[in-house]
């Protein structure tokens, strides 16, 4: 597949570990171009919705929001309901794209925050999470076995750069 002019923009704009609000990034409207991901921001209180990765997936058994690949012809917002269905059996609806990143390996990440009935209680999928847990912002940005951008999304929060 070839990269169009807005792919190459959109790319160009999140360098890794980029820590920008969604305001001062342009919208990236294609789906085709670099690998594309969605992430989930659930928030329960003080707390989010953290994942362990199942063993048979990539990086396995790291820490992380869940989210997935997004596939051609899917918005991220359809990616981010599929997504959470699939790995938690849970129903989210999105709410709004509030930060942008690239992982060190060339991902282009949206990281969205999405709204989770208060009484619905996640059920991992072993082909894809090993176990589902409630962390506090703190406690997200001291663990040592994340995806690498877990706690630099979290650290950007806590310094304001980030507003969920």
């Amino acid at each position: 597949m070839a990269i169009t002019t807005q792919d190459a923009v959109w790319a160009a704009e999140v360098q890794p570990h980029d820590v920008r609000p969604m305001s001062e990034m342009k919208e990236r409207s294609q789906t085709i171009g670099p690998k594309r991901g969605v992430i989930g921001i659930v928030q329960r209180d003080e707390s989010f919705l953290v994942i362990r990765r199942s063993r048979f997936v990539t990086a396995p058994m790291k820490l992380c929001l869940p989210g997935g690949t997004i596939e051609p012809g899917e918005a991220e917002e359809q990616t981010l309901v599929r997504e959470l269905q699939e790995e938690l059996n849970i129903n989210v609806s999105p709410g709004r794209c509030c930060f942008r990143s690239r992982t060190p390996w060339g991902t282009l990440l949206a990281w969205w925050t999405a709204n989770l009935d208060r009484e619905a209680t996640p059920l991992a999928n072993p082909d894809e999470v090993d176990s589902w847990s409630w962390m506090t912002i703190d406690e997200i940005t001291q663990v040592r076995d994340a995806l690498p951008s877990l706690p630099e999304f979290f650290e950007a929060v806590r310094l304001g750069k980030v507003t969920l």
